[in-house]
């Protein structure tokens, strides 16, 4: 199905699949408004309340337009409906639609169904979809800088480096090269820490030949500095690559590792709170541009407080994470200061191939570290 008409942005290139009755409903309205007489926009607005929980499928080739001054917000992320991340953008959607009433639909669509993280951000970026959350960092290589090991020590820390001036200006670059804008940026999930099925973790001597999945070079980097070796698997395919044997571990979030199951599937949990990623919230730029400024206005309020409603559950929550995951059977193992201290110099060393590999430089490594009050140890 593609969207198109003045109040819906569209690029002519491929569209997705799957849309809400909303829409078959709206476009019924639109024929009444063209060939019956007038209709109101609150008569609308009641269409599109009644249909707001149902959905089909359609014909690609269908094209449905939107009648004057409504919009269409598709989200797109690929974690599961358990997530907070999920449920922090159900919040952000009723805030949204609620606050230009109801003339921007936002419509989510949860656990890659629309692909994986950077196939929903080359789609963001092209134009064929208006937004994703928790894309691809490498659209802005800078910003996976965020995911150095060590560089935070408390979820405070954490916090303060996603709201800092020093990262509010690295993500604009991501407007002026890739065509999308960042509307919000968080943590995803807070500290990230490591799974695996081959022993319980506590000096970098038991990551050795650990066999662990990553995806972001940083990740890559902190594990093998750490001992282990690592293979790429794509979220979307982590819980039967670890099912299977393809991967013995992986480091992720307690959120993202009890909502997505992956406690099922590994045997001992490190509380290591080695490192964290920020979350971007990308928007196609062009459909941005098209929105009203009270608009956008609404919607960029209701990203930043999405982030810190994620945030918040994720600190609330964390606890009850660590306990279900217990509670399956994954031996759970809690490094004590002394113990995470170990692993500080090999984080050091990823911080220099960072430096040598041109992904930063050491001007902009000060800068970050002195957000939180550190200096690099190189």
């Amino acid at each position: 199905m593609t969207v198109t008409g003045k109040s819906a942005y569209h690029t002519g290139r491929r569209p997705y699949r799957r849309f809400s009755v909303f829409f078959a409903l709206i476009l019924s309205a639109a024929m009444v408004l063209s060939g019956c007489g007038k209709r109101t926009g609150d008569s609308l607005k009641k269409s599109a309340d009644e249909a707001s929980s149902m959905s089909l499928q359609t014909d690609a080739k269908q094209e449905t337009k939107l009648p004057e001054g409504y919009y269409l917000m598709r989200v797109g992320h690929v974690q599961s409906v358990e997530s907070p991340r999920h449920r922090s953008l159900l919040q952000f959607k009723k805030k949204v639609e609620a606050e230009t009433d109801g003339m921007v639909i936002v419509e989510i669509h949860p656990a890659g169904e629309l692909g994986g993280g950077t196939e929903m951000t080359d789609m963001v970026s092209s134009g064929e979809l208006e937004c994703v959350r928790g894309g691809d960092l490498e659209y802005l290589p800078k910003s996976t800088m965020l995911g150095l090991p060590m560089i935070a020590d408390n979820i405070e820390e954490v916090r303060k480096i996603c709201r800092s001036d020093f990262v509010q200006n690295m993500l604009s670059t991501v407007e002026r090269d890739h065509g999308m804008k960042v509307l919000a940026v968080g943590d995803d999930g807070g500290f990230r820490q490591i799974t695996n099925n081959v022993r319980e973790i506590r000096n970098p001597d038991d990551m050795k030949g650990l066999k662990m999945r990553t995806v972001l070079e940083v990740i890559d980097l902190s594990m093998q500095a750490f001992g282990a070796t690592t293979v790429t698997v794509p979220f979307t395919g982590l819980y039967d690559a670890l099912k299977d044997g393809d991967a013995d571990g992986q480091e992720n979030p307690l959120a993202v590792i009890d909502s997505n199951r992956l406690y099922e599937v590994q045997d001992y949990l490190s509380i290591i709170d080695y490192s964290f990623l920020p979350e971007l919230m990308y928007v196609n730029l062009d459909w941005w541009e098209s929105l009203p400024e009270e608009y956008r206005t609404v919607i960029s309020d209701a990203a930043q407080e999405m982030m810190e409603i994620q945030s918040s559950m994720t600190d609330e929550e964390n606890e009850m994470y660590i306990r279900h995951i217990k509670e399956s059977g994954c031996k759970v193992t809690v490094l004590t200061k002394e113990e995470r201290a170990a692993f500080e110099p090999l984080a050091h060393e990823v911080w220099q191939k960072y430096i040598e590999n041109g992904r930063i430089s050491e001007n902009e490594l000060k800068q970050l570290l002195s957000v939180v009050g550190k200096k690099p140890d190189l």
